[in-house]
């Protein structure tokens, strides 16, 4: 799964925000208290295109609401099942931040985010204990432009960033309350790498040639993957019902010579998102 931008599932970075649109779209919008509870599947779990070895999906329940003056939380319920386990709780994500007033050229939210992984979590992003960014987005007819910039803190610090485009579909024309959205999007994600690198030298040690091992600690900003989506949503009223495949492709992928348990695990990816959920 992955837990970034948090925003920390793909599909609330997109198919959330796309809702709210659809919504706006049919009827005029109201600024109110909310309350928003989903169901949500992937068929395949990845954190930047790095996966476990065990092809793993996932079941995510959430629970949410908003106040009408912007500040929000919601926790995501993560429940895990591949080849060794059934739908098995792993863990839970806590987010809590504000979201911008919407106008019509621009959107965003500040946010921070706690990780809660049970002991022994196969979760490639287990390690991830919290993350505090931004995101915003500049919306035109012709390509809503989306940035992100965030810090996930383990037992080091990492940056990460995103940069994307995303163009939106509404039709509702002869539909009663209702409306259909579609959001292809592209979105290249960036962050630091941390990694060691070992090596021999030789050196002359009063005269005499000494060989001795020498490892060196290496931050790199790389970009991770480049991820290709398209949510197609249903909104009813308060109810939807989305499903957004997508195709991410891992880059920079770290590599141990020798040491598979150290190197990343990734591949060229395509993954279904199905998502139901209400608004009141």
């Amino acid at each position: 799964m992955k837990l970034s931008k948090s925003r920390q599932l793909l599909w609330l970075a997109i198919v959330l925000p796309t809702l709210s649109l659809a919504q706006e779209a049919g009827e005029e919008k109201k600024t109110k208290n909310e309350f928003n509870a989903s169901f949500n599947y992937q068929s395949a779990l990845h954190f930047f295109a790095r996966t476990d070895s065990l092809k793993s999906s996932g079941i995510f329940p959430m629970l949410g609401f908003q106040l009408k003056n912007g500040l929000y939380a919601q926790g995501n319920f993560i429940f895990v099942q591949n080849s060794m386990q059934s739908a098995a709780y792993t863990g839970t994500a806590l987010e809590a931040g504000y979201r911008f007033p919407q106008t019509d050229h621009f959107s965003g939210n500040l946010f921070f985010s706690r990780f809660l992984y049970k002991d022994g979590s196969t979760l490639v992003q287990s390690a991830l204990r919290s993350q505090t960014g931004a995101n915003l987005s500049y919306l035109n007819k012709i390509l809503n432009l989306n940035g992100g910039l965030s810090l996930m803190f383990s037992d080091k610090t990492d940056v990460n960033a995103s940069l994307g485009v995303d163009h939106l579909f509404i039709f509702n024309k002869g539909m009663n309350n209702a409306a259909i959205a579609l959001a292809p999007s592209f979105t290249a994600n960036l962050g630091t790498q941390q990694f060691s690198n070992t090596y021999l030298e030789r050196k002359n040690v009063l005269g005499i040639p000494v060989t001795q091992q020498t490892t060196e600690n290496i931050t790199q900003f790389n970009i991770l993957s480049y991820e290709v989506a398209m949510p197609v949503v249903f909104v009813k009223g308060k109810c939807n019902l989305a499903i957004t495949p997508a195709y991410v492709i891992p880059q920079n992928l770290v590599t141990v010579a020798g040491r598979p348990d150290l190197s990343e695990r990734g591949k060229n990816m395509f993954y279904v998102t199905l998502s139901a959920g209400v608004r009141l």
